[in-house]
């Protein structure tokens, strides 16, 4: 782990996800290829929470507390974050999805942290244009939702491209 866990408030994270709905229309989604999963094994997740990110305020309304940012299926799952990002407190965490009425959500009782990065530590957020914000939403500043993004995707347009180019540099500068 790149991060302690031991400095996770795990009973404010469990407060903060326990109940929130997931899903589309009952059913469930990997965040990052749109694989269709299922529910009956835990499923992993990048939660966040904003720390420090001033010049976000100005462009769009942030989450208070933790919050589910994307699921993870078996193909995109990770053993940490990497890179972590300076002004999110980021984490990797296995817990469960319950099913009731046909309404999907999450049953953090007996969450799993795989990695926790503290919100003063990482690499300055990459600088993302407005329309990705708008489309993707605030997740498109944390690196490693990114990385993931640029990943699974097949389409190679430059600002993909550009920040493809940040990456490398990034990971070249930990090796």
């Amino acid at each position: 782990m790149s991060g302690v866990s031991s400095k996770l408030n795990k009973q404010r994270v469990k407060h903060d996800l326990h109940g929130e709905e997931v899903g589309r229309r009952g059913s469930f989604y990997c965040d990052f290829c749109n694989t269709k999963m299922s529910i009956e094994e835990p499923i992993m997740y990048d939660i966040a929470r904003i720390h420090d990110m001033a010049h976000l305020e100005l462009l769009v309304d942030l989450p208070d507390g933790w919050s589910l940012d994307a699921a993870r299926c078996q193909n995109c799952e990770v053993e940490g974050i990497t890179p972590e990002t300076d002004g999110w407190e980021e984490a990797v965490v296995i817990l469960s999805v319950n099913e009731s009425n046909g309404v999907l959500s999450v049953d953090a009782h007996s969450l799993t942290v795989v990695d926790y990065s503290p919100g003063e530590e990482g690499e300055c957020p990459p600088p993302v244009q407005a329309a990705f914000l708008s489309r993707q939403g605030v997740s498109m500043s944390r690196w490693g939702f990114l990385k993931s993004v640029i990943e699974t995707t097949e389409v190679d347009v430059r600002p993909l491209q550009v920040y493809r180019d940040m990456l490398e540099e990034l990971e070249g500068e930990t090796d």
